[in-house]
Protein backbone atom coordinates (compact mmCIF):
# COMPACT_ATOMS: atom_id res chain seq x y z
CA UNK A 1 0.00 0.00 0.00
CA UNK A 2 2.02 2.91 -1.31
CA UNK A 3 1.66 6.35 0.26
CA UNK A 4 1.11 7.92 -3.18
CA UNK A 5 -1.92 5.74 -3.95
CA UNK A 6 -5.64 6.23 -3.47
CA UNK A 7 -5.73 3.00 -1.45
CA UNK A 8 -3.55 4.59 1.22
CA UNK A 9 -5.58 7.81 1.32
CA UNK A 10 -8.80 5.80 1.79
CA UNK A 11 -7.12 3.64 4.44
CA UNK A 12 -5.75 6.69 6.27
CA UNK A 13 -9.14 8.43 6.25
CA UNK A 14 -10.87 5.35 7.70
CA UNK A 15 -8.25 4.83 10.42
CA UNK A 16 -8.14 8.50 11.44
CA UNK A 17 -11.95 8.66 11.58
CA UNK A 18 -12.19 5.52 13.71
CA UNK A 19 -9.29 6.68 15.89
CA UNK A 20 -11.03 9.91 16.88
CA UNK A 21 -14.37 8.12 17.27
CA UNK A 22 -12.69 6.05 20.02
CA UNK A 23 -11.28 9.11 21.78
CA UNK A 24 -12.84 8.14 25.12
CA UNK A 25 -11.91 4.44 24.77
CA UNK A 26 -8.10 4.38 25.15
CA UNK A 27 -7.78 0.61 25.12
CA UNK A 28 -9.83 0.22 21.94
CA UNK A 29 -8.08 3.19 20.33
CA UNK A 30 -4.64 1.63 20.78
CA UNK A 31 -5.94 -1.78 19.72
CA UNK A 32 -7.31 -0.15 16.57
CA UNK A 33 -3.88 1.29 15.75
CA UNK A 34 -2.28 -2.11 16.25
CA UNK A 35 -4.85 -3.93 14.11
CA UNK A 36 -4.79 -1.30 11.36
CA UNK A 37 -1.00 -1.35 11.28
CA UNK A 38 -0.97 -5.14 10.97
CA UNK A 39 -3.43 -4.93 8.06
CA UNK A 40 -1.27 -2.25 6.45
CA UNK A 41 1.80 -4.47 6.71
CA UNK A 42 -0.03 -7.55 5.45
CA UNK A 43 -1.00 -5.61 2.31
CA UNK A 44 2.60 -6.14 1.18
CA UNK A 45 2.98 -9.87 1.89
CA UNK A 46 0.65 -11.41 4.50
CA UNK A 47 3.08 -14.11 5.61
CA UNK A 48 5.64 -11.59 6.82
CA UNK A 49 3.34 -10.57 9.65
CA UNK A 50 4.74 -13.65 11.41
CA UNK A 51 8.21 -12.07 11.44
CA UNK A 52 7.22 -8.70 12.85
CA UNK A 53 4.80 -10.45 15.20
CA UNK A 54 7.57 -12.69 16.50
CA UNK A 55 9.88 -9.71 17.02
CA UNK A 56 7.10 -7.90 18.88
CA UNK A 57 6.39 -10.82 21.20
CA UNK A 58 10.10 -11.43 21.86
CA UNK A 59 10.84 -7.86 22.88
CA UNK A 60 7.64 -7.40 24.87
CA UNK A 61 8.54 -10.46 26.97
CA UNK A 62 12.25 -9.56 27.11
CA UNK A 63 11.46 -6.05 28.32
CA UNK A 64 9.29 -7.35 31.14
CA UNK A 65 11.85 -9.98 32.18
CA UNK A 66 14.73 -7.48 32.15
CA UNK A 67 12.74 -5.11 34.36
CA UNK A 68 11.66 -7.85 36.78
CA UNK A 69 15.03 -9.64 36.97
CA UNK A 70 16.76 -9.63 40.34
CA UNK A 71 20.24 -10.50 39.08
CA UNK A 72 22.52 -8.92 36.48
CA UNK A 73 23.00 -12.32 34.87
CA UNK A 74 19.30 -12.77 34.13
CA UNK A 75 18.95 -9.21 32.87
CA UNK A 76 21.88 -9.66 30.51
CA UNK A 77 20.56 -13.04 29.31
CA UNK A 78 17.24 -11.50 28.25
CA UNK A 79 19.03 -8.58 26.58
CA UNK A 80 21.17 -11.05 24.64
CA UNK A 81 18.02 -12.92 23.63
CA UNK A 82 16.52 -9.71 22.26
CA UNK A 83 19.71 -8.74 20.45
CA UNK A 84 20.19 -12.22 19.02
CA UNK A 85 16.61 -12.55 17.87
CA UNK A 86 16.38 -9.18 16.17
CA UNK A 87 19.86 -8.96 14.70
CA UNK A 88 19.69 -12.62 13.70
CA UNK A 89 16.46 -11.94 11.83
CA UNK A 90 18.03 -8.91 10.14
CA UNK A 91 21.18 -10.81 9.15
CA UNK A 92 19.24 -13.81 7.84
CA UNK A 93 17.09 -11.86 5.42
CA UNK A 94 19.61 -9.19 4.45
CA UNK A 95 22.94 -10.99 4.26
CA UNK A 96 22.60 -14.77 4.64
CA UNK A 97 22.31 -15.46 0.90
CA UNK A 98 25.45 -13.47 0.16
CA UNK A 99 27.59 -15.37 2.65
CA UNK A 100 26.01 -18.72 1.73
CA UNK A 101 26.88 -18.10 -1.92
CA UNK A 102 30.43 -16.95 -1.12
CA UNK A 103 31.09 -19.92 1.15
CA UNK A 104 29.68 -22.38 -1.38
CA UNK A 105 31.92 -20.95 -4.10
CA UNK A 106 34.89 -21.01 -1.75
CA UNK A 107 34.36 -24.67 -0.92
CA UNK A 108 33.95 -25.43 -4.63
CA UNK A 109 37.35 -23.87 -5.39
CA UNK A 110 38.88 -26.14 -2.74
CA UNK A 111 37.25 -29.18 -4.36
CA UNK A 112 34.83 -29.68 -1.48
CA UNK A 113 31.29 -30.38 -2.77
CA UNK A 114 29.41 -28.25 -0.21
CA UNK A 115 26.40 -26.23 -1.29
CA UNK A 116 24.69 -24.21 1.42
CA UNK A 117 20.91 -23.77 1.07
CA UNK A 118 19.69 -20.53 -0.49
CA UNK A 119 16.90 -18.48 1.10
CA UNK A 120 14.28 -18.09 -1.63
CA UNK A 121 12.37 -15.22 0.00
CA UNK A 122 12.13 -11.54 -0.78
CA UNK A 123 13.46 -9.04 1.74
CA UNK A 124 10.62 -8.28 4.19
CA UNK A 125 9.52 -4.68 3.85
CA UNK A 126 10.64 -2.45 6.71
CA UNK A 127 12.74 -5.09 8.49
CA UNK A 128 15.73 -2.74 8.90
CA UNK A 129 13.50 -0.19 10.62
CA UNK A 130 11.33 -2.19 12.99
CA UNK A 131 14.21 -4.33 14.31
CA UNK A 132 16.04 -1.18 15.41
CA UNK A 133 12.84 0.17 16.96
CA UNK A 134 12.20 -2.90 19.09
CA UNK A 135 15.86 -3.05 20.13
CA UNK A 136 15.68 0.52 21.45
CA UNK A 137 12.92 -0.68 23.79
CA UNK A 138 14.83 -3.54 25.41
CA UNK A 139 18.15 -1.67 25.52
CA UNK A 140 16.59 1.36 27.23
CA UNK A 141 14.89 -0.89 29.79
CA UNK A 142 18.23 -2.64 30.41
CA UNK A 143 19.88 0.75 30.93
CA UNK A 144 17.16 1.77 33.37
CA UNK A 145 16.02 4.78 31.33
CA UNK A 146 12.64 3.30 30.33
CA UNK A 147 9.97 1.32 32.16
CA UNK A 148 8.26 -1.51 30.23
CA UNK A 149 4.67 -1.07 29.14
CA UNK A 150 2.11 -3.40 30.66
CA UNK A 151 -0.03 -3.47 27.51
CA UNK A 152 0.91 -5.78 24.64
CA UNK A 153 -1.40 -3.87 22.30
CA UNK A 154 0.31 -0.58 23.18
CA UNK A 155 3.72 -2.09 22.53
CA UNK A 156 2.47 -3.70 19.32
CA UNK A 157 1.10 -0.36 18.15
CA UNK A 158 4.52 1.21 18.77
CA UNK A 159 6.38 -1.47 16.79
CA UNK A 160 3.97 -1.64 13.86
CA UNK A 161 2.70 1.95 13.70
CA UNK A 162 1.86 2.11 10.01
CA UNK A 163 2.90 5.66 8.98
CA UNK A 164 6.57 5.00 9.75
CA UNK A 165 6.65 1.20 9.65
CA UNK A 166 8.08 0.66 6.18
CA UNK A 167 10.75 3.37 5.85
CA UNK A 168 10.98 5.25 9.12
CA UNK A 169 11.77 7.56 10.72
CA UNK A 170 13.20 5.14 13.29
CA UNK A 171 11.14 5.97 16.36
CA UNK A 172 12.35 4.98 19.81
CA UNK A 173 10.04 3.58 22.44
CA UNK A 174 10.74 6.60 24.65
CA UNK A 175 9.44 8.87 21.87
CA UNK A 176 6.19 7.13 20.88
CA UNK A 177 5.02 4.99 23.81
CA UNK A 178 4.41 7.98 26.15
CA UNK A 179 2.23 9.54 23.44
CA UNK A 180 0.12 6.38 23.29
CA UNK A 181 -0.37 6.52 27.07
CA UNK A 182 -2.16 9.88 27.05
CA UNK A 183 -5.46 10.96 25.58
CA UNK A 184 -4.85 12.81 22.30
CA UNK A 185 -6.19 16.31 21.78
CA UNK A 186 -7.83 17.28 18.50
CA UNK A 187 -5.90 20.38 17.46
CA UNK A 188 -7.09 21.96 14.16
CA UNK A 189 -3.69 23.62 13.64
CA UNK A 190 -1.89 20.28 14.01
CA UNK A 191 -4.33 18.63 11.61
CA UNK A 192 -3.67 21.41 9.08
CA UNK A 193 0.08 20.97 9.52
CA UNK A 194 -0.34 17.25 8.96
CA UNK A 195 -2.27 17.81 5.74
CA UNK A 196 0.36 20.29 4.57
CA UNK A 197 3.16 17.80 5.27
CA UNK A 198 1.34 15.06 3.37
CA UNK A 199 0.89 17.41 0.42
CA UNK A 200 4.57 18.42 0.47
CA UNK A 201 5.65 14.80 0.70
CA UNK A 202 3.50 13.76 -2.26
CA UNK A 203 4.77 16.64 -4.36
CA UNK A 204 8.36 15.66 -3.56
CA UNK A 205 7.72 12.04 -4.49
CA UNK A 206 5.26 12.13 -7.38
CA UNK A 207 6.02 15.41 -9.14
CA UNK A 208 9.77 15.64 -8.58
CA UNK A 209 11.57 12.46 -7.46
CA UNK A 210 9.75 10.10 -9.82
CA UNK A 211 10.13 12.52 -12.71
CA UNK A 212 13.92 12.69 -12.27
CA UNK A 213 14.06 8.91 -11.95
CA UNK A 214 11.97 8.01 -14.98
CA UNK A 215 13.32 10.69 -17.31
CA UNK A 216 17.04 10.46 -16.58
CA UNK A 217 18.52 8.72 -13.52
CA UNK A 218 17.06 5.24 -14.07
CA UNK A 219 17.81 5.34 -17.78
CA UNK A 220 21.48 6.18 -17.22
CA UNK A 221 22.05 3.47 -14.63
CA UNK A 222 20.14 0.90 -16.69
CA UNK A 223 22.23 1.51 -19.82
CA UNK A 224 25.19 3.81 -19.05
CA UNK A 225 26.90 2.96 -22.33
CA UNK A 226 24.23 4.92 -24.22
CA UNK A 227 25.07 8.23 -22.49
CA UNK A 228 27.89 10.73 -22.62
CA UNK A 229 30.11 11.71 -19.71
CA UNK A 230 28.29 15.00 -19.14
CA UNK A 231 24.88 13.28 -19.28
CA UNK A 232 26.09 10.82 -16.64
CA UNK A 233 27.21 13.71 -14.42
CA UNK A 234 23.79 15.35 -14.72
CA UNK A 235 22.16 11.99 -13.97
CA UNK A 236 24.22 11.66 -10.79
CA UNK A 237 23.00 15.07 -9.63
CA UNK A 238 19.47 14.05 -10.60
CA UNK A 239 19.69 10.81 -8.61
CA UNK A 240 21.19 12.62 -5.63
CA UNK A 241 18.21 14.96 -5.53
CA UNK A 242 15.78 12.13 -6.37
CA UNK A 243 16.98 10.12 -3.39
CA UNK A 244 16.53 13.04 -1.02
CA UNK A 245 13.09 13.95 -2.37
CA UNK A 246 11.97 10.31 -2.34
CA UNK A 247 13.07 9.54 1.22
CA UNK A 248 12.23 12.90 2.79
CA UNK A 249 8.90 12.82 0.93
CA UNK A 250 8.08 9.51 2.62
CA UNK A 251 9.03 11.00 5.98
CA UNK A 252 6.81 14.02 5.36
CA UNK A 253 3.80 11.81 4.60
CA UNK A 254 4.56 9.63 7.63
CA UNK A 255 4.84 12.60 9.99
CA UNK A 256 1.77 14.24 8.46
CA UNK A 257 -0.28 11.06 8.82
CA UNK A 258 0.72 10.80 12.50
CA UNK A 259 -0.24 14.44 13.11
CA UNK A 260 -3.77 13.67 11.93
CA UNK A 261 -3.96 11.35 14.95
CA UNK A 262 -2.40 13.83 17.35
CA UNK A 263 0.98 12.05 17.37
CA UNK A 264 4.44 13.47 16.65
CA UNK A 265 7.20 11.59 14.83
CA UNK A 266 10.78 12.91 14.82
CA UNK A 267 12.35 14.86 11.98
CA UNK A 268 14.55 12.78 9.70
CA UNK A 269 16.11 15.41 7.41
CA UNK A 270 17.53 18.88 7.83
CA UNK A 271 18.52 20.06 4.34
CA UNK A 272 21.47 17.65 4.17
CA UNK A 273 23.01 19.05 0.99
CA UNK A 274 23.78 22.26 2.86
CA UNK A 275 26.28 20.32 4.97
CA UNK A 276 29.89 21.51 4.86
CA UNK A 277 31.47 18.20 5.96
CA UNK A 278 30.74 14.45 6.07
CA UNK A 279 30.04 14.70 9.80
CA UNK A 280 27.50 17.48 9.32
CA UNK A 281 25.93 15.61 6.42
CA UNK A 282 25.16 12.58 8.57
CA UNK A 283 23.74 14.82 11.27
CA UNK A 284 21.30 16.14 8.66
CA UNK A 285 20.61 12.97 6.61
CA UNK A 286 18.48 10.10 8.00
CA UNK A 287 18.97 11.68 11.39
CA UNK A 288 17.08 9.00 13.33
CA UNK A 289 19.42 6.28 12.05
CA UNK A 290 22.53 8.37 12.76
CA UNK A 291 21.34 9.13 16.30
CA UNK A 292 20.36 5.50 16.89
CA UNK A 293 23.83 4.21 15.98
CA UNK A 294 25.46 7.04 17.93
CA UNK A 295 23.55 6.27 21.12
CA UNK A 296 23.41 2.47 20.91
CA UNK A 297 26.76 1.72 19.27
CA UNK A 298 29.22 4.64 19.13
CA UNK A 299 28.79 5.85 22.73
CA UNK A 300 28.76 2.31 24.25
CA UNK A 301 32.03 1.60 22.40
CA UNK A 302 33.55 4.60 24.16
CA UNK A 303 32.87 7.29 21.59
CA UNK A 304 35.63 9.89 21.54
CA UNK A 305 36.26 9.64 25.29
CA UNK A 306 38.89 6.94 24.79
CA UNK A 307 42.34 7.20 23.23
CA UNK A 308 42.65 8.70 19.72
CA UNK A 309 43.24 5.37 17.95
CA UNK A 310 40.28 3.75 19.67
CA UNK A 311 38.14 6.84 18.98
CA UNK A 312 38.93 6.65 15.26
CA UNK A 313 38.14 2.92 15.28
CA UNK A 314 34.80 3.56 17.01
CA UNK A 315 33.88 6.23 14.48
CA UNK A 316 35.04 4.09 11.55
CA UNK A 317 33.03 1.08 12.74
CA UNK A 318 29.89 3.16 13.33
CA UNK A 319 30.03 4.78 9.91
CA UNK A 320 30.82 1.47 8.23
CA UNK A 321 27.69 -0.04 9.79
CA UNK A 322 25.64 2.98 8.66
CA UNK A 323 26.62 2.10 5.09
CA UNK A 324 26.17 -1.66 5.48
CA UNK A 325 22.71 -1.12 7.01
CA UNK A 326 21.56 0.20 3.63
CA UNK A 327 22.53 -2.92 1.67
CA UNK A 328 21.26 -6.46 1.40
CA UNK A 329 22.59 -9.68 -0.03
CA UNK A 330 21.94 -8.96 -3.74
CA UNK A 331 24.05 -5.78 -3.66
CA UNK A 332 26.21 -6.47 -0.62
CA UNK A 333 29.50 -6.01 -2.48
CA UNK A 334 28.49 -2.56 -3.75
CA UNK A 335 27.37 -1.38 -0.33
CA UNK A 336 30.48 -2.78 1.30
CA UNK A 337 32.54 -0.31 -0.72
CA UNK A 338 29.97 2.44 -0.15
CA UNK A 339 30.19 1.83 3.60
CA UNK A 340 33.98 1.79 3.48
CA UNK A 341 34.02 5.08 1.57
CA UNK A 342 31.72 6.78 4.09
CA UNK A 343 33.75 5.47 7.04
CA UNK A 344 37.03 6.70 5.49
CA UNK A 345 35.51 10.12 4.74
CA UNK A 346 34.26 10.56 8.31
CA UNK A 347 37.43 9.44 10.05
CA UNK A 348 39.59 11.30 7.52
CA UNK A 349 37.64 14.51 8.17
CA UNK A 350 38.17 14.20 11.92
CA UNK A 351 41.85 13.27 11.54
CA UNK A 352 42.45 16.27 9.26
CA UNK A 353 41.06 18.74 11.77
CA UNK A 354 42.86 17.05 14.63
CA UNK A 355 46.13 17.31 12.69
CA UNK A 356 45.49 21.02 12.06
CA UNK A 357 44.56 21.35 15.76
CA UNK A 358 41.16 22.77 14.90
CA UNK A 359 37.72 21.63 16.03
CA UNK A 360 35.97 19.25 13.61
CA UNK A 361 33.34 21.93 12.91
CA UNK A 362 35.16 25.30 13.20
CA UNK A 363 33.56 28.68 12.65
CA UNK A 364 34.12 29.73 9.03
CA UNK A 365 33.58 32.78 6.86
CA UNK A 366 30.74 32.73 4.33
CA UNK A 367 33.00 32.14 1.34
CA UNK A 368 34.78 29.29 3.12
CA UNK A 369 31.45 27.73 4.10
CA UNK A 370 30.25 27.89 0.50
CA UNK A 371 33.45 26.22 -0.71
CA UNK A 372 33.20 23.38 1.80
CA UNK A 373 29.48 22.89 1.06
CA UNK A 374 30.35 22.63 -2.65
CA UNK A 375 33.19 20.15 -2.03
CA UNK A 376 31.12 18.01 0.32
CA UNK A 377 28.29 18.02 -2.21
CA UNK A 378 30.63 16.63 -4.88
CA UNK A 379 31.65 13.80 -2.57
CA UNK A 380 28.00 12.98 -1.88
CA UNK A 381 27.03 13.10 -5.57
CA UNK A 382 29.79 10.85 -6.86
CA UNK A 383 29.61 8.39 -3.95
CA UNK A 384 25.96 7.88 -4.97
CA UNK A 385 27.26 5.73 -7.83
CA UNK A 386 27.81 2.96 -5.30
CA UNK A 387 24.48 3.66 -3.62
CA UNK A 388 22.47 3.40 -6.84
CA UNK A 389 24.41 0.75 -8.79
CA UNK A 390 22.94 -2.74 -8.86
CA UNK A 391 26.37 -4.41 -8.95
CA UNK A 392 30.06 -3.58 -9.10
CA UNK A 393 29.90 -4.16 -12.85
CA UNK A 394 27.12 -1.60 -13.13
CA UNK A 395 29.08 0.87 -10.97
CA UNK A 396 32.16 0.29 -13.13
CA UNK A 397 30.20 0.92 -16.33
CA UNK A 398 28.89 4.24 -14.97
CA UNK A 399 32.37 5.21 -13.80
CA UNK A 400 33.85 4.37 -17.22
CA UNK A 401 31.36 6.67 -18.94
CA UNK A 402 32.41 9.52 -16.64
CA UNK A 403 35.87 9.35 -18.20
CA UNK A 404 34.75 8.66 -21.77
CA UNK A 405 35.55 12.23 -22.85
CA UNK A 406 32.12 12.71 -24.48
CA UNK A 407 30.25 15.93 -23.80
CA UNK A 408 26.89 16.01 -25.57
CA UNK A 409 23.80 16.63 -23.41
CA UNK A 410 21.19 15.95 -26.09
CA UNK A 411 19.44 13.32 -23.93
CA UNK A 412 18.86 15.70 -21.00
CA UNK A 413 15.53 17.35 -21.70
CA UNK A 414 14.71 20.95 -20.85
CA UNK A 415 12.08 19.78 -18.37
CA UNK A 416 14.70 17.74 -16.46
CA UNK A 417 16.92 20.82 -16.25
CA UNK A 418 13.98 22.86 -14.93
CA UNK A 419 13.00 20.30 -12.30
CA UNK A 420 16.61 19.86 -11.20
CA UNK A 421 17.18 23.60 -10.95
CA UNK A 422 13.95 24.13 -8.98
CA UNK A 423 14.70 21.37 -6.51
CA UNK A 424 18.24 22.54 -5.79
CA UNK A 425 17.06 26.15 -5.50
CA UNK A 426 14.33 25.12 -3.05
CA UNK A 427 16.81 23.05 -1.05
CA UNK A 428 19.11 26.02 -0.54
CA UNK A 429 16.45 28.62 0.25
CA UNK A 430 16.14 29.77 3.88
CA UNK A 431 14.07 27.52 6.14
CA UNK A 432 11.88 30.47 7.08
CA UNK A 433 10.40 30.49 3.56
CA UNK A 434 9.07 26.96 4.03
CA UNK A 435 7.75 27.91 7.47
CA UNK A 436 5.97 30.90 5.92
CA UNK A 437 4.22 28.69 3.36
CA UNK A 438 3.19 26.22 6.07
CA UNK A 439 1.87 29.00 8.30
CA UNK A 440 -0.08 30.49 5.39
CA UNK A 441 -1.74 27.13 4.66
CA UNK A 442 -2.55 26.46 8.33
CA UNK A 443 -4.30 29.84 8.62
CA UNK A 444 -6.53 29.23 5.60
CA UNK A 445 -10.18 28.37 6.30
CA UNK A 446 -10.88 24.63 6.20
CA UNK A 447 -12.93 24.81 2.95
CA UNK A 448 -10.09 26.69 1.24
CA UNK A 449 -7.60 24.09 2.47
CA UNK A 450 -9.82 21.42 0.97
CA UNK A 451 -9.86 23.21 -2.38
CA UNK A 452 -6.06 23.54 -2.35
CA UNK A 453 -5.63 19.85 -1.54
CA UNK A 454 -8.14 18.82 -4.19
CA UNK A 455 -6.49 20.95 -6.87
CA UNK A 456 -3.05 19.66 -5.88
CA UNK A 457 -4.29 16.07 -6.00
CA UNK A 458 -5.68 16.59 -9.49
CA UNK A 459 -2.39 18.07 -10.71
CA UNK A 460 -0.38 15.27 -9.15
CA UNK A 461 -2.53 12.66 -10.86
CA UNK A 462 -1.78 14.36 -14.17
CA UNK A 463 2.01 14.39 -13.73
CA UNK A 464 2.34 11.02 -12.00
CA UNK A 465 4.22 8.23 -13.75
CA UNK A 466 2.11 5.63 -15.55
CA UNK A 467 2.98 3.08 -12.84
CA UNK A 468 3.55 3.99 -9.20
CA UNK A 469 7.29 4.05 -8.44
CA UNK A 470 8.06 2.44 -5.04
CA UNK A 471 9.97 4.47 -2.48
CA UNK A 472 13.71 3.77 -2.71
CA UNK A 473 14.15 2.94 0.96
CA UNK A 474 11.57 0.15 0.74
CA UNK A 475 14.42 -2.09 -0.43
CA UNK A 476 16.23 -1.65 2.88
Amino acid sequence: MLFHSLDYLYFLALVVGAYWALLRRPGLRVALLFAASCLFYMAWRPEYIVLIGGSTVLDFVAGRRIHEATTARVRKAWLVASLSGNLGLLFTFKYYNFFALELSEGFAELGVPVSLPFLEMALPVGISFYTFQTLSYTIDIYRGTLAPTSSFFRFGAFVTYFPQLVAGPIVRASELLPQLDVRPRLDPARVSRGLFLILVGLVKKVALADYLAVNLADRVFDQPELFTATEVVVALYAFTMQLYLDFSGYTDVARGSAMLMGLELPENFDRPYQAASPAEFWRRWHMTLSRWLRDYLYFPLGGSRVGPVRAYLNLFLTMFLVGIWHGYWANFEVFFWYALLQAIAMTGHRAWHRWRQRPAEPRRRLGEVALFVFLNMQFVVFSRILFRATSMENAGAVWDRLFSGTSSMAQVSASVWIVLALTFAAHFTPQRLYVAFETFFVRLPAPTQGLVLGAAGALLSMVAAAEAVPFIYFQF
